[in-house]
C-alpha cells in the first residue's frame, strides 16, 4: 500500500501541518529527515489513515522507533513499487541506448552519402567524360540504394522501440491499477479510497456541491469468523463487497476500508439521498441468504451497521472519516443492523 502524495494545501493549512508534524516527531524523538517529515505530514493532515494506524502501532510498541523501523514503514507506503520502476528504468535505458547507436550509425551513413552527392555535383560541374559520368552515376545509385535500405532498417527499429515502450507503459498502468485493488474482494483498497476521498473533497470545495461518506461494518463478524472459519469469513467479505457494488451506481465509489469495514463515497449526494441508499444496502444484506452450495449449510443472518455523514467545507479527510466512524459505532450501540447519521 502506498500513500497519495499530491498536495494542494493552502499556506495557512500547510503551516499548521508543519507545526503539528514537528510536534509529533519531537514528542517521539524521531529525527526530522525528509522521509520522516513526509510520513509525519501525511499523518497529521489525515491523508493516509492506514499509515496513521501503522505508525501509532509502531509507537505503542516502542516509544522511539529505530531508523530501520521508520525506513521500512516509509518504504511500505512511499516506495512500494520502486523495484518495478527501477527495472522499467533500466529497460528504457537499454532501448534508448540501442536507438542512439542505430541513429549514430545512420548519421555516419548520411554524412557519407552527402559527400558522395557533393562529389557527383562537382563532376557534373567539371563536364567530366562519359566514362567518369557512368562510374559516378553507378556509385550514386548504389549509395542511394544503401541509404534506402538503411532508412528502412531505421524505420523498423523505431517501430520496434515504440512497440517496446508501449508494452512498458501498459505494464506500468497495470501495476498502478493493481496496487489500488483489494485482492480478496476485488473492490478498491484503502490506498485507492484515500486518493478518491481527497479528490472528492477538492471537487466539493471547488464546485460547492455536497457529497456523503458511508462507513459500513459487518455485525459480529469475529464471532461469525471464529464459528465457521476464515475461509467462510472470506466468502462473507466477498459477498458484502458484491452487494455494495450491486447497489451503487454512476460515480459512487466503494472500497474495503480494512478488516470487515467498508466505505462508500457518494458524490453530489446530500444526507437524505445517502440515507435512502444506506437503508437499501442494509436491507439487501440482511434479507440475503448465506448458505454453502456444496453442503447446504445455512450460516444464519448477516447484518451490517452503517454510519453516514455529509462533507462540510471545513472538513479535513480524517475529520470526515472520524465522524462517519462515530455514526457507525452509534448504530452498533443502538442495536446493530441499522443506519445512523452525524
Amino acid at each position: 500500500m502506498t500513500c497519495n502524495t499530491t498536495y494542494s494545501d493552502e499556506l495557512n493549512k500547510s503551516l499548521e501541518f508543519l507545526r503539528l508534524t514537528i510536534s509529533l516527531l519531537t514528542k517521539h524523538q524521531i529525527p526530522m529527515s525528509p522521509y520522516n517529515y513526509q510520513m509525519g505530514y501525511e499523518c497529521v493532515s489525515g491523508r493516509c489513515q492506514s499509515l496513521v494506524v501503522d505508525l501509532n502501532q509502531l509507537l505503542e510498541e516502542t516509544e522511539t522507533p529505530s531508523d530501520k523501523e521508520l525506513e521500512a514503514l516509509h518504504k511500505q507506503y512511499f516506495l512500494q513499487d520502486e523495484a518495478f520502476l527501477e527495472a522499467m528504468r533500466q529497460e528504457i535505458r537499454r532501448i534508448i541506448t540501442c536507438l542512439l547507436k542505430d541513429l549514430g550509425y545512420s548519421d555516419n551513413q548520411l554524412s557519407h552519402y552527402s559527400q558522395t552527392l557533393t562529389q557527383f555535383i562537382s563532376i557534373l560541374d567539371r563536364q567530366a567524360s562519359s566514362s567518369n559520368m557512368l562510374s559516378e552515376t553507378q556509385r550514386v545509385i548504389k549509395e542511394t540504394q544503401l541509404m534506402e535500405k538503411s532508412h528502412k532498417n531505421l524505420e523498423e527499429q523505431m517501430a520496434s522501440v515504440i512497440a517496446e515502450i508501449d508494452i512498458l507503459r501498459k505494464e506500468l498502468e497495470q501495476v498502478k491499477e493493481e496496487s489500488k485493488v483489494d485482492t480478496l474482494t476485488g473492490i478498491a483498497n484503502r490506498k485507492a479510497f484515500d486518493a478518491e476521498l481527497e479528490s472528492s473533497i477538492l471537487f466539493s470545495r471547488e464546485s460547492n456541491k455536497p457529497f456523503c461518506l458511508l462507513m459500513l461494518d459487518i455485525d459480529h463478524f469475529k464471532i461469525f469468523n471464529d464459528t465457521y472459519g476464515h475461509l467462510v469469513g472470506d466468502k462473507v467479505l466477498r459477498y458484502v463487497a458484491g452487494s455494495l457494488q450491486h447497489n451503487i451506481k454512476g460515480g459512487d465509489f466503494v472500497a474495503r476500508f480494512g478488516g470487515e469495514e467498508f466505505t462508500i463515497i457518494l458524490p453530489t449526494t446530500n444526507i437524505n439521498g445517502a440515507l435512502t441508499l444506506a437503508e437499501q444496502i442494509r436491507d439487501a444484506i440482511s434479507s440475503g441468504k448465506l448458505t454453502d452450495k456444496g453442503s447446504d449449510t445455512n450460516y444464519g443472518k448477516l447484518t451490517i451497521s452503517v454510519g453516514i455523514t455529509q462533507f462540510r467545507a471545513s472538513d479535513l479527510s480524517h475529520e470526515l472519516i472520524e465522524r462517519a466512524d462515530k455514526a457507525m459505532y452509534l448504530a452498533k450501540e443502538r442495536g446493530r443492523d441499522r443506519v445512523e447519521k452525524l
